[in-house]
């Protein structure tokens, strides 16, 4: 094997060289595969603390926000989603009309954003609610998800200066890996469920969706490790994309 050159080993690693490159493919597998091993000790406790519960909260939020319905996420709870709102829906056209007016780039993800909220303009009530409670964990994978992609931005996005990209990195691979590690419990031990009540706000996420959306045990830890499934396939597909890219 041919030595390096001086120049290549004092090169620095900056956002255009290759060293870089082979960092960022390799950080997600990497952090989120830390992460997983971690969710599966006791220290899982903080990982649901610093970043699990933010995304779960937001989850349910924006679950409610893209079925017309107004929510606040606060720490370890959610208010609202329950019905919809059509001074809310009004808001929500507007801006994002705005958004994809002001913002030509943006129109793909404004056009996504907007069929999104369509069909969830088109659900009964009932299944708006329901979707609301699930998407607690399942927004907190979904989301994690979207967070640990941002390693992928391009160098010039604002989301990538500053280490921002590696920040989101660690919030969505903790959160991902914890919501992870607790269906995976479940499968093992149905006891495992987070099932019960909690005070001032009610019934848990898994309780609602099995006492009052009739949901079985099975249905609702196979959707969750379904859609974790799925979030997984996708990392492995776009990160597969992205060195393809860099390659050629």
């Amino acid at each position: 094997m041919p030595p390096k050159s001086a120049e290549s080993i004092d090169a620095p690693l900056t956002a255009k060289s290759p060293d870089f490159e082979r960092a960022r493919r390799l950080a997600l597998p990497v952090v989120l595969g830390v992460m997983v091993l971690v969710a599966f000790t006791p220290l899982r406790f903080l990982l649901s603390v610093f970043f699990a519960m933010w995304l779960h909260e937001f989850g349910h939020a924006a679950t409610a926000w893209l079925c017309g319905s107004m929510a606040v996420p606060l720490p370890w709870v959610t208010f609202g989603g329950e019905s919809r709102s059509v001074a809310f829906i009004a808001l929500e056209v507007a801006g994002l009309g705005a958004w994809g007016y002001f913002k030509r780039a943006h129109l793909p993800l404004v056009a996504t954003l907007g069929v999104l909220l369509i069909i969830g303009l088109m659900l009964p009530v009932r299944t708006m609610q329901m979707l609301v409670t699930f998407g607690g964990d399942g927004g907190a994978l979904v989301l994690g998800t979207v967070l640990m992609l941002s390693v992928f931005l391009p160098d010039d996005a604002r989301l990538s200066r500053g280490g921002l990209r590696w920040g989101f990195l660690t919030i969505g691979a903790g959160a991902f890996a914890t919501v992870l590690a607790t269906w995976v419990d479940a499968r093992r031990d149905p006891g495992e469920i987070p099932f019960g009540s909690i005070e001032g706000v009610g019934l848990s996420d898994a309780s609602k969706l099995v006492d009052v959306y009739g949901w079985s045990e099975r249905a609702l830890i196979n959707r969750y490790l379904g859609l974790a499934a799925t979030c997984v396939l996708v990392l492995v597909i776009v990160t597969f994309l992205q060195g393809r890219r860099r390659v050629s």
